[in-house]
């Protein structure tokens, strides 16, 4: 007996593309089962990097900034379809990962509807092994899953309504940019769904340097949002007595043989002192 595939309305898939190797991205784009009706765009922030990809989507130039938020103002602006997926360049797509959006019935005031976000299983060097282990981008059970209030756009769909209601992402930000969006979202009376069996994984970053830096760039957006929307982020807690806790507990694991937890309690400590510098730091976008 043939299956029947469920019924879904189309969608259009924008990818933001920051630089790099395209070959990741093709690959991504490959594995989403697309229908008639559906569409790819490609957000060129890089530059013109991104021209390799006009086989499986459409590339537009989004240069006015250098910002992913403004890459996927550009894609959405360009769509057509009433349901915008956001889906990052390093994340790629579990199969059937369309269908899982809409496996339930969305309700007419849900706005935007969150997949889940696992990390590359493939990926051994420590840094990714960290951000595995800690859940970094995980919409149901890391920092994004907390409350169920916000979600990260590396696997987000949007109803385009909703979207061209709140007036799309805020632009000249490096950070953040995400959970502002959710808020809006919100406040204007449009709901936030999840699907977690709408899987995609992400590539996380593979030295420690370039994981530390991510947390940086949290750091400034977060404190960014806290001056927006007071109350919604704080500042990851910072003191003597936190590095220190972090310190012993890394030696408590090193002697009972947990080399690895020794080490993700070590990359805790560092990542509270990045974060805690990134509060220092402007959330700003590099204009080009």
């Amino acid at each position: 007996m043939q299956s029947v595939e469920p019924d879904r309305p189309p969608v259009s898939v924008v990818v933001p593309f920051g630089g790099g190797p395209t070959g990741a991205v093709r690959a991504a784009l490959g594995r989403i089962e697309t229908r008639a009706g559906d569409e790819s765009i490609v957000a060129d922030n890089s530059g013109g990097g991104a021209a390799g990809l006009a086989g499986v989507a459409e590339v537009l130039p989004a240069h006015g900034e250098r910002s992913s938020y403004h890459a996927r103002n550009v894609g959405a602006g360009a769509s057509r379809n009433d349901w915008i997926l956001f889906i990052d360049a390093d994340c790629t797509p579990e199969h059937g990962m369309l269908d899982a959006y809409f496996a339930e019935p969305i309700a007419d005031r849900v706005g935007a509807v969150a997949g889940e976000i696992v990390g590359e299983a493939g990926q051994g060097a420590l840094a990714a092994r960290y951000a595995r282990d800690r859940k970094v981008l995980s919409q149901t059970d890391g920092l994004y899953g907390r409350g169920r209030t916000v979600a990260a756009t590396g696997n987000l769909m949007v109803r385009r309504s909703a979207f061209e209601e709140v007036g799309g992402f805020v632009e000249g930000i490096r950070s953040a940019g995400d959970v502002d969006f959710c808020v809006r979202l919100q406040d204007a009376g449009w709901e936030l769904a999840f699907r977690p069996r709408a899987v995609a994984r992400h590539r996380h970053r593979e030295t420690v340097a370039g994981l530390l830096r991510t947390f940086v760039r949290y750091g400034a957006g977060s404190r960014w949002l806290s001056e927006r929307h007071p109350g919604m982020s704080e500042r990851w807690p910072l003191s003597p007595y936190e590095l220190t806790r972090a310190g012993i507990d890394s030696a408590r694991l090193a002697l009972a043989g947990r080399r690895e937890q020794a080490a993700f309690r070590l990359i805790d400590g560092a990542g509270l002192i990045a974060h805690n510098l990134g509060w220092r730091l402007p959330n700003t976008a590099t204009r080009r």
